[in-house]
């Protein structure tokens, strides 16, 4: 119940800084609450973790919660990075190597 508690309020601390700063990238070490940034970034965690089976204390009520919030699960960075990533994959596939020239698009 306790922990409950904790994630509902960490929940209402993330609505509040979504609302004055419009997002919900807080910095794992946000100086206004490093509570709440160490809490977003544990919730992409526990999300990823039950994605990939693992356990987990995210549930598909807290999901929702976040979801009806408009939470992102990844960081804009790493999305860009999964993506140069496959480009790689496609293009070492193609040409047969991973020395990509620099112009190349």
């Amino acid at each position: 119940l306790a922990s409950s508690l904790d994630w509902d309020r960490r929940f209402n601390e993330l609505k509040q800084y979504k609302a004055e700063f419009g997002g919900d990238s807080v910095p794992k070490e946000w100086n206004g609450n490093k509570q709440l940034g160490r809490w977003v970034s544990k919730q992409r965690v526990q999300y990823r973790y039950l994605q990939q089976g693992k356990e987990s204390s995210m549930t598909e009520e807290r999901i929702a919660k976040l979801e009806s919030i408009g939470f992102e699960w990844a960081l804009a960075s790493s999305l860009d990075w999964d993506r140069r990533f496959n480009e790689l994959k496609q293009y070492k596939a193609e040409f047969g190597g991973d020395s990509v020239p620099k112009e190349w698009n």
